[in-house]
């Protein structure tokens, strides 16, 4: 079953002149070579902790890029229908990010935007996200606030043992404001099992935000900010340039080729073999070569390529609804996420609030619905007939919605459940015996909330993983400027 509709990726043209600018510098590298080449480094993948990784080893290593996709950026999607622009993955940045000084480029196309983000609480109100104290507590009688206080203190001075998310997180808040803020559902909702199955390392390491937000020192910080009108330490918030993840993540490339990092898009590979210290990594056009290969591409595919067993790590399908809206967006906010009890989706991004479109419609957006696995997906008109009638009925709309078109993708982030980090550990070490590195989100079954993140761990995890003698110096970004050799595309506005 397919969940893609009937139209092409953003910017169509812009693809197709990549693609064959690509084979055409590929066919005169094998022709003005007898042998095949063999890299240093083959990176399977062209996301953001691919492109890290060859900004990283670039200097004192040979490196080829080598992606299933026809434009980099990896799962960073952009889709163009009837002038619209719609993303899959997050669309906002940090001016402090961790991929920006390795690309400043990047961070000079963005646009610095105030981004509101809200929820649906469970009693059908709009909050803050993640939590809005003030609106929550409002609801709350003073037997319910009585009983919130002790339950919080018992939560906190509990000396059970901690051993899933639920329990983490029910020790930052406490139980009955666990349940009552809807942190049960939304956790459902965003890895398809229960919070009791989550595993509690990674709550701990990817739930930070729960401990800052239930934390009275950071909160009058904030507070003392806000008065002051002083902007944060950790930047300003940013979105991608119009034009799509494949226009702005092209930046990126043209500095690396110009570093000599050669790329192949548009061939998946289909067997990966490893003889005598060599790493052949066979397409269905070719066979690539190199010392070693990194893999940023699913930890299960990488497994199944190289002859593996599988690794039954279970991951999330994400289908994406891309809607259209002839009236009122009553939030007022551009991202909005689902605490309530109802509802089969999780978030919601107004992309026009960032990207205008021709004026046929008021609003346009995308929603978010996870699929765990062993269940099928929901078809595109049904999951979109469930959200337009729980938003109606949570008043969130006013008019018109069409569905415009839709989007799966399988293997969208890692579910971390119990008992997740043998199996994955075991997986990554078998992986290693082959001369094959594990990066990223999917490469290392890892779930890394944005991208700032990814390239941290992507560094981090090359100088855990790699001889220090094979670790180059960093230079300093050249501060200049690059071009594409393609035109910029026209872009709705």
């Amino acid at each position: 079953m397919t969940y893609f509709a009937p139209y092409m990726p953003i910017f169509t043209v812009f693809e197709q002149l990549l693609y064959f600018m690509d084979r055409m510098e590929a066919q005169l590298m094998q022709h003005a070579e007898n042998e095949p080449r063999v890299y240093d480094y083959i990176i399977m993948g062209c996301g953001i902790s691919a492109l890290t990784a060859a900004k990283h080893l670039l200097d004192k290593n040979s490196v080829l890029i080598l992606e299933s996709y026809r434009v980099p950026g990896g799962n960073h999607q952009s889709y163009l229908i009837e002038g619209m622009e719609f993303d899959i993955g997050a669309i906002c940045f940090n001016t402090t990010d961790e991929q920006f000084k390795h690309f400043p480029e990047l961070l000079g196309s963005c646009i610095p935007k105030a981004v509101e983000v809200k929820k649906i609480c469970t009693n059908g109100s709009l909050g803050q996200y993640p939590f809005d104290w003030h609106t929550e507590a409002s609801s709350l009688s003073l037997v319910e606030r009585i009983f919130c206080l002790v339950s919080l203190l018992s939560c906190r001075f509990r000396k059970d043992r901690q051993d899933d998310a639920r329990s983490y997180a029910q020790s930052r808040i406490g139980d009955f404001l666990y349940q009552r803020v809807g942190l049960d559902l939304y956790i459902k909702r965003l890895f398809g099992v229960d919070a009791a199955d989550i595993d509690y390392d990674f709550a701990l390491k990817r739930m930070q935000w729960l401990s800052r937000e239930t934390s009275l020192r950071f909160r009058i910080a904030r507070f003392i900010r806000r008065q002051r009108k002083k902007i944060p330490p950790w930047g300003e918030t940013v979105v991608r340039p119009p034009g799509g993840f494949g226009c702005y993540y092209e930046k990126a490339r043209c500095r690396l080729r110009d570093e000599g990092v050669e790329f192949v898009f548009d061939e998946k590979a289909l067997k990966i073999e490893t003889t005598a210290g060599i790493t052949a990594v066979t397409t269905a056009n070719r066979t690539h070569l190199a010392k070693k290969l990194i893999s940023t591409i699913p930890l299960d595919e990488a497994s199944g390529l190289c002859g593996l067993p599988e690794t039954n790590l279970p991951t999330v399908t994400l289908v994406s609804l891309f809607v259209a809206l002839r009236g009122s967006w009553l939030p007022g906010c551009s991202i909005l996420y689902n605490f309530h009890k109802f509802g089969n989706w999780k978030r919601i991004t107004v992309h026009s609030d960032f990207y205008p479109g021709p004026g046929s419609y008021d609003k346009h957006c995308t929603v978010e619905i996870t699929v765990p696995p062993g269940m099928m997906a929901p078809a595109p008109a049904e999951a979109f007939a469930d959200v337009e009638a729980h938003l109606r009925a949570m008043k969130i709309i006013e008019g018109e919605l069409v569905l415009i078109g839709s989007s799966g993708l399988r293997n969208a982030y890692p579910i971390p459940e119990k008992g997740f980090k043998a199996r994955r550990d075991r997986a990554i070490a078998r992986l290693a015996s082959k001369d094959v590195i594990c990066l990223g989100r999917q490469g290392k079954f890892e779930y890394i909330p944005h991208s700032n993140v990814a390239a941290k761990e992507t560094i981090t995890t090359l100088e855990k993983a790699l001889e220090p003698a094979q670790l180059p110096q960093q230079r300093e970004p050249a501060g200049v400027e690059l071009r594409t050799e393609l035109p910029p595309l026209p872009v709705a506005t």
